[in-house]
Protein backbone atom coordinates (compact mmCIF):
# COMPACT_ATOMS: atom_id res chain seq x y z
CA UNK A 1 0.00 0.00 0.00
CA UNK A 2 1.57 3.45 -1.03
CA UNK A 3 1.32 5.86 2.06
CA UNK A 4 -0.52 8.96 1.79
CA UNK A 5 2.12 12.39 2.57
CA UNK A 6 1.15 13.83 5.55
CA UNK A 7 0.52 18.02 5.74
CA UNK A 8 1.28 19.90 8.42
CA UNK A 9 -0.09 23.60 8.46
CA UNK A 10 1.79 25.42 11.80
CA UNK A 11 1.56 29.21 12.73
CA UNK A 12 2.90 31.02 15.90
CA UNK A 13 2.67 28.27 18.28
CA UNK A 14 6.11 26.82 19.16
CA UNK A 15 4.97 24.50 22.30
CA UNK A 16 1.89 23.29 20.94
CA UNK A 17 3.77 22.78 17.25
CA UNK A 18 6.30 20.27 19.06
CA UNK A 19 3.81 18.03 20.87
CA UNK A 20 2.09 17.64 17.72
CA UNK A 21 5.21 16.87 15.99
CA UNK A 22 6.78 13.92 18.86
CA UNK A 23 3.26 12.55 19.05
CA UNK A 24 3.39 11.92 15.19
CA UNK A 25 7.48 10.16 15.24
CA UNK A 26 5.49 7.98 17.10
CA UNK A 27 3.12 6.59 15.07
CA UNK A 28 4.29 3.10 13.57
CA UNK A 29 4.25 4.48 9.41
CA UNK A 30 6.03 7.53 10.49
CA UNK A 31 9.64 6.73 9.12
CA UNK A 32 7.50 5.29 6.02
CA UNK A 33 5.59 8.42 5.20
CA UNK A 34 6.09 12.17 3.41
CA UNK A 35 5.74 14.82 5.66
CA UNK A 36 5.10 18.50 4.43
CA UNK A 37 4.95 21.34 6.58
CA UNK A 38 3.24 24.78 5.28
CA UNK A 39 4.63 27.28 7.65
CA UNK A 40 2.32 30.66 7.20
CA UNK A 41 4.40 33.86 8.32
CA UNK A 42 3.83 36.40 11.31
CA UNK A 43 1.05 39.17 11.17
CA UNK A 44 3.22 41.50 13.17
CA UNK A 45 6.72 41.97 14.89
CA UNK A 46 5.71 40.13 17.87
CA UNK A 47 4.11 37.24 15.67
CA UNK A 48 7.55 36.80 13.59
CA UNK A 49 9.58 36.24 16.51
CA UNK A 50 7.68 32.82 17.16
CA UNK A 51 6.60 32.32 13.61
CA UNK A 52 10.95 32.07 13.50
CA UNK A 53 10.77 30.03 16.64
CA UNK A 54 8.93 27.54 15.23
CA UNK A 55 10.78 28.01 12.00
CA UNK A 56 14.08 27.15 13.78
CA UNK A 57 11.97 23.85 15.13
CA UNK A 58 11.09 22.56 11.82
CA UNK A 59 14.34 22.81 11.04
CA UNK A 60 15.45 20.01 13.28
CA UNK A 61 12.61 17.31 12.49
CA UNK A 62 13.55 13.58 11.68
CA UNK A 63 11.95 10.28 11.95
CA UNK A 64 10.26 10.65 8.77
CA UNK A 65 10.92 9.20 5.24
CA UNK A 66 11.16 12.97 4.23
CA UNK A 67 10.61 16.13 5.33
CA UNK A 68 9.44 18.97 3.34
CA UNK A 69 8.89 22.40 4.44
CA UNK A 70 7.26 25.43 3.29
CA UNK A 71 8.03 29.07 4.53
CA UNK A 72 5.54 31.89 3.66
CA UNK A 73 7.31 35.35 2.82
CA UNK A 74 3.67 36.77 4.51
CA UNK A 75 0.69 36.08 6.67
CA UNK A 76 -1.79 34.70 4.00
CA UNK A 77 -4.28 33.38 6.96
CA UNK A 78 -4.76 29.78 7.48
CA UNK A 79 -7.81 29.40 5.44
CA UNK A 80 -5.42 30.39 2.26
CA UNK A 81 -2.65 27.89 3.95
CA UNK A 82 -5.03 25.03 4.34
CA UNK A 83 -6.79 25.78 1.22
CA UNK A 84 -3.39 25.89 -1.46
CA UNK A 85 -1.28 23.83 0.34
CA UNK A 86 -3.97 20.64 0.49
CA UNK A 87 -4.68 21.44 -3.13
CA UNK A 88 -1.03 21.27 -4.37
CA UNK A 89 0.17 18.19 -2.08
CA UNK A 90 -3.65 16.03 -3.70
CA UNK A 91 -2.89 17.06 -7.08
CA UNK A 92 -0.05 15.26 -7.30
CA UNK A 93 -0.20 12.47 -5.25
CA UNK A 94 -3.82 11.92 -5.26
CA UNK A 95 -4.71 11.47 -1.54
CA UNK A 96 -3.60 13.52 1.63
CA UNK A 97 -3.56 13.65 5.65
CA UNK A 98 -4.04 16.82 6.88
CA UNK A 99 -2.80 18.02 10.24
CA UNK A 100 -2.83 21.64 11.75
CA UNK A 101 -0.03 22.38 14.75
CA UNK A 102 -2.18 20.97 17.74
CA UNK A 103 -3.89 17.94 16.63
CA UNK A 104 -1.87 15.59 18.35
CA UNK A 105 -2.77 11.93 17.40
CA UNK A 106 -3.10 8.32 18.34
CA UNK A 107 0.26 6.04 17.56
CA UNK A 108 -2.10 4.18 15.29
CA UNK A 109 -3.43 7.61 13.74
CA UNK A 110 -1.28 6.85 10.59
CA UNK A 111 -2.55 3.42 10.24
CA UNK A 112 -5.65 4.43 10.54
CA UNK A 113 -6.26 6.83 8.02
CA UNK A 114 -4.21 5.08 5.09
CA UNK A 115 -6.04 2.22 5.91
CA UNK A 116 -9.34 3.62 5.43
CA UNK A 117 -8.31 6.35 2.55
CA UNK A 118 -6.92 2.86 1.11
CA UNK A 119 -10.31 0.89 1.68
CA UNK A 120 -12.58 4.01 0.49
CA UNK A 121 -10.85 4.67 -2.30
CA UNK A 122 -13.20 3.55 -4.62
CA UNK A 123 -16.61 4.13 -2.84
CA UNK A 124 -17.59 7.26 -4.52
CA UNK A 125 -19.92 8.29 -1.76
CA UNK A 126 -17.31 8.23 0.90
CA UNK A 127 -15.79 11.76 0.42
CA UNK A 128 -13.83 12.38 3.92
CA UNK A 129 -12.18 10.24 6.61
CA UNK A 130 -11.91 12.13 10.02
CA UNK A 131 -9.37 11.53 12.56
CA UNK A 132 -11.39 12.99 15.79
CA UNK A 133 -14.96 12.13 17.12
CA UNK A 134 -17.20 13.42 19.78
CA UNK A 135 -16.57 12.00 23.25
CA UNK A 136 -19.74 9.64 22.80
CA UNK A 137 -20.36 6.95 25.34
CA UNK A 138 -18.94 3.59 23.08
CA UNK A 139 -19.91 0.32 24.56
CA UNK A 140 -20.42 -2.45 22.45
CA UNK A 141 -20.96 -0.17 19.44
CA UNK A 142 -19.35 -0.58 16.28
CA UNK A 143 -15.18 1.34 15.89
CA UNK A 144 -16.35 3.31 12.58
CA UNK A 145 -19.27 5.10 11.52
CA UNK A 146 -20.17 7.28 8.22
CA UNK A 147 -22.36 9.95 8.65
CA UNK A 148 -22.74 13.69 6.72
CA UNK A 149 -21.13 16.40 9.03
CA UNK A 150 -17.39 16.90 8.51
CA UNK A 151 -14.43 17.20 11.00
CA UNK A 152 -11.53 18.57 10.47
CA UNK A 153 -9.35 17.71 13.34
CA UNK A 154 -6.87 15.04 11.75
CA UNK A 155 -8.52 14.61 8.01
CA UNK A 156 -7.88 12.84 5.06
CA UNK A 157 -9.33 12.62 1.25
CA UNK A 158 -8.79 12.02 -2.23
CA UNK A 159 -7.68 13.77 -5.22
CA UNK A 160 -11.30 13.29 -6.92
CA UNK A 161 -13.37 14.44 -3.75
CA UNK A 162 -10.95 17.49 -3.34
CA UNK A 163 -11.10 19.19 -6.51
CA UNK A 164 -15.31 19.70 -5.93
CA UNK A 165 -14.31 22.35 -3.33
CA UNK A 166 -15.11 25.43 -3.62
CA UNK A 167 -15.47 28.16 -1.09
CA UNK A 168 -17.83 30.85 -2.83
CA UNK A 169 -20.71 31.70 0.18
CA UNK A 170 -22.51 33.94 -1.82
CA UNK A 171 -23.97 31.03 -4.10
CA UNK A 172 -24.00 28.56 -1.37
CA UNK A 173 -26.76 30.73 0.29
CA UNK A 174 -28.42 31.55 -2.87
CA UNK A 175 -28.71 27.60 -3.36
CA UNK A 176 -29.43 26.43 0.18
CA UNK A 177 -32.85 25.75 0.80
CA UNK A 178 -34.43 26.22 4.34
CA UNK A 179 -34.95 22.26 4.26
CA UNK A 180 -31.12 22.00 3.22
CA UNK A 181 -29.93 24.25 6.01
CA UNK A 182 -32.00 21.97 8.78
CA UNK A 183 -30.26 18.94 7.53
CA UNK A 184 -27.21 20.93 7.41
CA UNK A 185 -27.28 22.18 10.86
CA UNK A 186 -27.77 18.74 12.03
CA UNK A 187 -31.08 18.85 12.37
CA UNK A 188 -30.66 22.19 13.77
CA UNK A 189 -28.83 21.08 16.68
CA UNK A 190 -25.43 22.71 15.55
CA UNK A 191 -25.51 26.42 13.31
CA UNK A 192 -22.75 25.14 10.95
CA UNK A 193 -24.41 27.31 8.25
CA UNK A 194 -24.01 30.40 10.40
CA UNK A 195 -20.49 30.35 9.03
CA UNK A 196 -20.99 30.52 5.62
CA UNK A 197 -22.88 33.85 6.70
CA UNK A 198 -20.12 35.12 8.37
CA UNK A 199 -17.84 34.48 5.57
CA UNK A 200 -19.97 36.37 3.25
CA UNK A 201 -20.13 39.41 5.34
CA UNK A 202 -16.15 39.33 6.13
CA UNK A 203 -16.84 38.50 10.03
CA UNK A 204 -14.98 35.18 9.57
CA UNK A 205 -12.67 33.87 7.29
CA UNK A 206 -12.44 29.87 7.20
CA UNK A 207 -12.11 27.28 4.85
CA UNK A 208 -13.85 24.17 6.74
CA UNK A 209 -17.51 24.80 6.87
CA UNK A 210 -17.07 25.09 2.40
CA UNK A 211 -15.49 21.69 2.42
CA UNK A 212 -18.22 20.39 4.65
CA UNK A 213 -20.73 21.79 2.09
CA UNK A 214 -19.14 20.81 -0.65
CA UNK A 215 -19.28 17.00 0.35
CA UNK A 216 -23.15 17.82 1.60
CA UNK A 217 -24.16 19.15 -1.17
CA UNK A 218 -22.51 16.27 -3.64
CA UNK A 219 -24.57 14.03 -1.19
CA UNK A 220 -21.30 12.63 0.35
CA UNK A 221 -20.83 10.88 3.60
CA UNK A 222 -17.59 11.14 6.15
CA UNK A 223 -16.31 8.46 7.97
CA UNK A 224 -15.31 8.72 11.87
CA UNK A 225 -13.88 6.75 14.26
CA UNK A 226 -15.98 5.59 17.40
CA UNK A 227 -12.72 6.75 19.80
CA UNK A 228 -10.68 9.47 18.63
CA UNK A 229 -7.25 9.23 17.03
CA UNK A 230 -6.63 13.10 17.43
CA UNK A 231 -6.80 15.12 20.28
CA UNK A 232 -6.90 18.92 19.87
CA UNK A 233 -4.98 20.82 22.04
CA UNK A 234 -5.10 24.63 20.86
CA UNK A 235 -8.56 24.71 22.18
CA UNK A 236 -7.02 26.99 25.25
CA UNK A 237 -7.43 30.42 22.95
CA UNK A 238 -3.92 30.43 21.67
CA UNK A 239 -5.30 29.66 18.22
CA UNK A 240 -6.33 31.78 15.37
CA UNK A 241 -10.27 30.23 14.66
CA UNK A 242 -11.15 27.90 17.54
CA UNK A 243 -11.91 28.04 21.13
CA UNK A 244 -13.73 25.67 22.51
CA UNK A 245 -14.05 23.95 25.91
CA UNK A 246 -13.46 20.69 27.80
CA UNK A 247 -16.01 18.68 26.71
CA UNK A 248 -14.21 18.11 23.09
CA UNK A 249 -10.97 16.85 24.43
CA UNK A 250 -10.62 12.46 23.96
CA UNK A 251 -8.27 10.11 25.74
CA UNK A 252 -6.16 9.25 23.27
CA UNK A 253 -4.56 5.81 25.83
CA UNK A 254 -5.90 2.55 24.40
CA UNK A 255 -5.13 0.61 21.44
CA UNK A 256 -6.82 1.18 18.17
CA UNK A 257 -4.85 -0.79 15.94
CA UNK A 258 -7.75 -3.21 14.41
CA UNK A 259 -10.63 -1.34 13.12
CA UNK A 260 -13.39 -2.76 11.23
CA UNK A 261 -14.52 -0.26 8.38
CA UNK A 262 -17.79 0.23 8.27
CA UNK A 263 -19.40 -1.41 5.21
CA UNK A 264 -22.60 -0.48 5.38
CA UNK A 265 -22.32 2.56 3.12
CA UNK A 266 -25.02 5.08 4.28
CA UNK A 267 -25.46 7.69 7.26
CA UNK A 268 -25.60 5.80 10.62
CA UNK A 269 -28.55 7.51 12.25
CA UNK A 270 -27.59 6.03 15.90
CA UNK A 271 -24.18 7.82 16.36
CA UNK A 272 -25.88 11.11 14.75
CA UNK A 273 -28.30 10.61 17.37
CA UNK A 274 -25.47 10.23 20.09
CA UNK A 275 -23.68 13.38 18.92
CA UNK A 276 -26.75 15.29 18.80
CA UNK A 277 -27.13 14.60 22.96
CA UNK A 278 -23.70 15.30 23.22
CA UNK A 279 -24.43 19.10 21.40
CA UNK A 280 -27.08 19.22 23.97
CA UNK A 281 -25.69 17.89 26.83
CA UNK A 282 -22.36 20.16 26.56
CA UNK A 283 -21.41 23.30 28.82
CA UNK A 284 -22.45 25.43 25.62
CA UNK A 285 -25.88 23.98 25.79
CA UNK A 286 -26.72 23.21 29.10
CA UNK A 287 -29.34 25.58 29.74
CA UNK A 288 -31.08 24.27 26.54
CA UNK A 289 -30.46 20.86 27.38
CA UNK A 290 -31.56 21.34 30.72
CA UNK A 291 -35.21 22.48 29.52
CA UNK A 292 -34.83 20.15 26.99
CA UNK A 293 -34.75 17.48 29.43
CA UNK A 294 -37.86 18.84 31.64
CA UNK A 295 -40.29 19.03 29.02
CA UNK A 296 -39.74 16.31 27.58
CA UNK A 297 -39.89 14.18 31.00
CA UNK A 298 -43.34 16.44 31.95
CA UNK A 299 -44.63 15.51 29.10
CA UNK A 300 -43.70 11.53 29.13
CA UNK A 301 -45.18 11.30 32.96
CA UNK A 302 -48.75 12.44 31.43
CA UNK A 303 -48.17 9.16 29.14
CA UNK A 304 -47.86 7.30 32.37
CA UNK A 305 -50.99 6.81 33.52
CA UNK A 306 -53.86 5.54 31.03
CA UNK A 307 -54.58 1.87 28.81
CA UNK A 308 -53.07 3.77 26.10
CA UNK A 309 -50.36 1.26 24.49
CA UNK A 310 -47.17 2.64 22.59
CA UNK A 311 -44.51 2.25 19.37
CA UNK A 312 -41.36 3.68 19.79
CA UNK A 313 -39.85 4.78 16.55
CA UNK A 314 -36.20 4.59 16.89
CA UNK A 315 -33.81 2.57 19.09
CA UNK A 316 -31.03 5.30 19.74
CA UNK A 317 -30.75 7.97 22.87
CA UNK A 318 -34.21 9.00 22.45
CA UNK A 319 -35.81 5.98 23.23
CA UNK A 320 -33.46 5.60 25.98
CA UNK A 321 -34.88 8.49 27.38
CA UNK A 322 -38.81 6.98 26.72
CA UNK A 323 -38.08 4.20 28.34
CA UNK A 324 -36.95 5.99 31.66
CA UNK A 325 -39.92 7.20 32.04
CA UNK A 326 -42.39 5.10 30.83
CA UNK A 327 -42.98 1.29 31.89
CA UNK A 328 -42.32 -1.54 29.19
CA UNK A 329 -45.46 -3.03 29.97
CA UNK A 330 -47.25 0.22 27.91
CA UNK A 331 -44.67 -0.33 25.29
CA UNK A 332 -46.07 -2.71 22.24
CA UNK A 333 -42.43 -2.77 20.16
CA UNK A 334 -40.29 -0.63 19.09
CA UNK A 335 -39.57 0.37 15.01
CA UNK A 336 -35.85 0.67 13.69
CA UNK A 337 -34.85 1.20 9.68
CA UNK A 338 -31.58 -1.44 10.13
CA UNK A 339 -33.12 -4.48 8.89
CA UNK A 340 -29.76 -6.03 11.28
CA UNK A 341 -31.78 -4.91 14.44
CA UNK A 342 -35.08 -6.96 13.56
CA UNK A 343 -36.07 -9.18 15.97
CA UNK A 344 -33.47 -7.40 18.50
CA UNK A 345 -34.09 -6.25 21.60
CA UNK A 346 -33.75 -3.42 24.17
CA UNK A 347 -35.11 -3.81 27.65
CA UNK A 348 -37.00 -6.93 26.88
CA UNK A 349 -38.95 -4.79 24.30
CA UNK A 350 -38.76 -6.42 20.82
CA UNK A 351 -37.79 -4.07 17.72
CA UNK A 352 -39.20 -4.80 14.58
CA UNK A 353 -37.59 -3.71 11.37
CA UNK A 354 -39.31 -0.93 9.47
CA UNK A 355 -39.89 -3.05 6.54
CA UNK A 356 -41.85 -5.06 8.62
CA UNK A 357 -44.19 -2.86 10.09
CA UNK A 358 -47.42 -3.28 8.10
CA UNK A 359 -47.05 -7.28 9.57
CA UNK A 360 -46.87 -6.17 13.07
CA UNK A 361 -49.29 -2.83 13.40
CA UNK A 362 -52.70 -3.58 13.94
CA UNK A 363 -53.64 0.34 14.04
CA UNK A 364 -53.36 0.08 17.71
CA UNK A 365 -51.73 2.32 20.03
CA UNK A 366 -49.80 5.59 19.42
CA UNK A 367 -46.38 5.64 17.39
CA UNK A 368 -44.13 8.07 19.82
CA UNK A 369 -41.18 9.17 17.27
CA UNK A 370 -37.81 9.36 19.32
CA UNK A 371 -35.66 10.44 16.82
CA UNK A 372 -33.76 14.29 17.92
CA UNK A 373 -34.68 16.65 14.88
CA UNK A 374 -36.70 14.29 11.90
CA UNK A 375 -39.89 14.08 13.35
CA UNK A 376 -41.64 16.16 10.62
CA UNK A 377 -39.97 14.18 7.87
CA UNK A 378 -40.50 10.44 9.73
CA UNK A 379 -44.04 11.63 10.62
CA UNK A 380 -44.64 12.03 6.84
CA UNK A 381 -42.79 9.41 5.57
CA UNK A 382 -45.15 7.04 7.98
CA UNK A 383 -48.48 8.31 6.68
CA UNK A 384 -47.36 8.43 2.98
CA UNK A 385 -45.41 4.88 2.81
CA UNK A 386 -47.17 2.87 5.56
CA UNK A 387 -50.23 4.84 6.15
CA UNK A 388 -50.22 5.92 9.34
CA UNK A 389 -53.14 7.94 10.75
CA UNK A 390 -51.60 11.08 11.81
CA UNK A 391 -53.63 11.31 14.79
CA UNK A 392 -51.96 8.08 16.02
CA UNK A 393 -48.35 9.85 15.80
CA UNK A 394 -46.55 12.06 18.87
CA UNK A 395 -43.31 13.69 18.33
CA UNK A 396 -40.53 14.02 20.63
CA UNK A 397 -38.69 17.28 18.28
CA UNK A 398 -36.19 18.83 19.83
CA UNK A 399 -37.01 22.17 17.89
CA UNK A 400 -40.50 22.49 19.22
CA UNK A 401 -39.04 22.50 22.95
CA UNK A 402 -36.96 25.58 22.47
Amino acid sequence: MKLAPIVLFTYNRPWHTQQTIEALQKNELAKESELFIFSDGGKDEVSWKKVNEVREYLKTINSFKKVILTFQDKNIGLADSIISGVTKIVNKYEKIIVLEDDHVTNKFFLKFMNDALNFYENEEKVWHISGWNYPIKCENLNKTFLWRVMNCWGWATWKDRWQNYEKNPQKLIENFTKEEISIFNLDNIANYYEQIVKNLNGSLDTWAVFWYATIFKNNGLCLNPVRSFVENIGLDDTGTTTSLNSNYSNNLEYDTSNIDFEKNIQENNLYEDKIKLFYLNSQNHNILFSKYINKIFDFLKTLQSGSEKYILYGSGTGTELVLSQIPNDKILFIIDKNLKKHNSYIKNIRIISLEYLKTFDDGNGKIIITVFGRGDRISTMLENEYSIDKKRIIILDILDTY
